[in-house]
């Protein structure tokens, strides 16, 4: 969506803009080609080369410093598919599941499934993943735990295919999906640190600045969508989409991961 990222942050000469979530740095690019801005770029994963934080950190990151916009980009770059750190599950890797080079919730995703209740990853899975057969998933992880702890990615895959029913297995995405995106929420603190990788982004917002929000999933969205209203409804800031924007049919057929995008964006609003 690198249009309508470049459209909603509208960066402007001089501006000083923050990509917190750098990847591979496409939106930095198209953002830099626009307009004459001083970035400040950063990422979890010490592979991007730019300052190694998590979004979460931004109010250390910029240490008081105002900034104009803020872009949080909250989908993950292929590389990490296959970066040995068991993202995916095409790939038989240790469960560890951290962006950077220590989990940031202080856990691997092993340990969890090794070590949590039975219900709490039962939670988990629902809360995190919208996984509606998160019990029965659970259930498996804490039945073959006991027969030998989880190490690799290829056995939660095993686990969770054979604990759904028939159709489910054979439906559109992978069963493993869902569970694997809960994880990797839990194991990074996902949610806890984009609602404080917001909170230090709107408070070191200048006049007139916006902040920019792709999610990939409703869990994600919710966050945004709610702390944007509630701001709106503080006074001093617009919501600039009324609906989020999505990705064209182009775009999707282009890359299918962008399908479960949406945008959404936020001006700061100084009276005198």
């Amino acid at each position: 969506m690198t249009k309508e990222v470049v459209s909603a942050v509208a960066p402007q000469d001089g501006d000083t803009v923050v990509d917190a979530t750098y990847g591979v740095g496409g939106h930095s690019a198209a953002l830099k080609k626009a307009a004459k801005i001083t970035l400040v770029a950063l990422d979890a994963d010490p592979a991007a080369g730019v300052i190694e934080a998590n979004f979460g950190d931004l109010e250390k990151v910029l240490a008081g410093q105002q900034v104009n916009k803020v872009l949080f980009d909250l989908g993950w770059n292929r590389g990490q598919l296959s970066s040995g750190r068991g993202f995916s599950f095409m790939y038989d890797e240790p469960l560890n599941m951290s962006y950077g080079a220590r989990p940031r919730s202080g856990f691997t995703a092993a340990e969890a499934l090794n070590e949590w209740s039975e219900t709490t990853i039962a939670d988990a899975l629902f809360g995190y993943g919208g996984e509606r057969y998160a019990r029965r998933i659970a259930k498996a992880v804490a039945a073959r735990r006991k027969i030998q702890p989880f190490a690799t990615t290829f056995e939660l895959v095993e686990t969770v295919r054979d604990s759904v029913p028939a159709a489910y297995r054979r439906g559109r995405i992978n069963p493993a999906t869902k569970t694997f995106q809960a994880m990797r929420i839990a194991v990074n603190d996902e949610l806890g640190a984009l609602k404080q990788g917001l909170a230090a982004a709107w408070s070191a917002l200048a006049c007139g600045g916006r902040i920019v929000v792709i999610t990939f999933h409703s869990v994600e969205d919710r966050i945004v969508k709610h702390y944007f209203v509630h701001l709106s409804k503080e006074g001093g800031a617009k919501v600039l989409y009324r609906k989020p924007l999505v990705a064209s049919a182009a775009e999707i057929k282009s890359n299918p991961a962008s399908r479960s995008a949406k945008l959404r964006a936020i001006e700061k609003i100084c009276t005198q």
